[in-house]
């Protein structure tokens, strides 16, 4: 994996983790929106173009011209969102006749959303961006270093 496939794969995790938290987000909004149903991310396998190829596309050139240039010619890998997700299970039922949503005996189902629940899975989101994000700072520090071995002093 070269130093641009290790960028990739972070870059793929947070943009996953960010979109996790845009639907936890959603979720809680909806909390207590009648007949709302929670929304969960299914996470599946991402795979990218190597990076010679995108900036080989980028350049208009044919990716054989950069092949003795750039070795990044192994698949980024990473998550990403594959789907969404629709729990179906039911929300509690409250008496509220004359809702506009009210059945025939004046229930209106409420949303399935557990807020409590909901905050944890906003948690485990924020950790693993983090942990994604640290993968890049590591990144950006040790290409830092490698430049400057060549100076004086460095």
């Amino acid at each position: 994996m070269t130093f641009f496939d290790l960028l990739n794969t972070a870059a793929n995790g947070l943009e996953a983790q960010r979109a996790r938290m845009n639907i936890v987000s959603e979720n809680i909004a909806n909390a207590h929106t009648p007949g709302y149903k929670r929304k969960m991310a299914v996470f599946g396998q991402k795979t990218a173009d190597p990076f010679s190829v995108v900036m080989a596309r980028e350049l208009g050139v044919k990716e054989s011209q950069l092949s003795n240039f750039l070795s990044g010619n192994t698949p980024a890998q990473g998550i990403h969102i594959a789907k969404v997700l629709e729990d179906k299970t039911p929300g509690t039922k409250v008496y509220m006749p004359g809702h506009p949503t009210a059945d025939k005996d004046g229930y209106v189902e409420m949303s399935n959303v557990d807020s409590l629940q909901e905050m944890v899975e906003m948690m485990y989101a924020t950790r693993n961006y983090k942990a994604n994000l640290s993968i890049v700072e590591m990144a950006k520090s040790a290409a830092r270093e490698t430049l400057n071995i060549g100076k004086p002093g460095g």
